[in-house]
This record gives C-alpha cells, sequence and structure tokens, in this order.
C-alpha cells in the first residue's frame, strides 16, 4: 500500500503562520536588545558627563579659592620684611640696634 502526500491547507498554513509569529518575536526581542543597550549606554554617558562636569567644578573651586593655608601650613610662621626707619626689619623679630 502506498501512501500519497495529500494537500492540506490547515497544516501549511499553521507552519506559515508560525514561521512568520516566530521570525516577528525575533525581530521584536533583537529590536528591544538594541533598545535597552541605546538606553544603557545612554545612562551610562550621563553619568559619565556628570562625574566630569563634577571634576571640572571642584578643579575650577580650588583654583579660585586656591589652597587650604590653615590645613597646610600649620607650624609654619610666615615673615614679613617692612622697611622701617632703621633699615628692614621682619615683624616678630627684634631690632639689633634697639
Amino acid at each position: 500500500m502506498t501512501q500519497t502526500q495529500t494537500f492540506r491547507f490547515p497544516h501549511t498554513a499553521g507552519n506559515w503562520l508560525r514561521a512568520l509569529i516566530a521570525a516577528v518575536l525575533a525581530v521584536a526581542f533583537a529590536g528591544l536588545v538594541l533598545m535597552f543597550a541605546a538606553i544603557f549606554a545612554a545612562a551610562a554617558l550621563v553619568v559619565i558627563g556628570a562625574a566630569m562636569l563634577a571634576g571640572g567644578a571642584w578643579w575650577l573651586w580650588r583654583k579660585v579659592r586656591g589652597r587650604n593655608q590653615q590645613a597646610e601650613d600649620d607650624g609654619i610662621t610666615v615673615l614679613v620684611a617692612r622697611r622701617g626707619p632703621s633699615g628692614w626689619t621682619v615683624d616678630g623679630e627684634s631690632d639689633p640696634r634697639g
């Protein structure tokens, strides 16, 4: 007894529809992955930009304000020389000529 392949429309249409749905889902999944990658890349760029902006602001603040003299100069005495009536004198030092 031989078997002949008969044309069955619902079976063929079902395979075609199943393949179409699988292709649509694959494309949608790939698009979703790309969209998430773009969102995470944009978020990373925002974080990097904010960090660079904060670093630049800190650097500018340090340049404008200068160094913290009290924290760095503990125990250091700065002598100021002034021209007096008997020559140059340094504050805090006694005049040797009396």
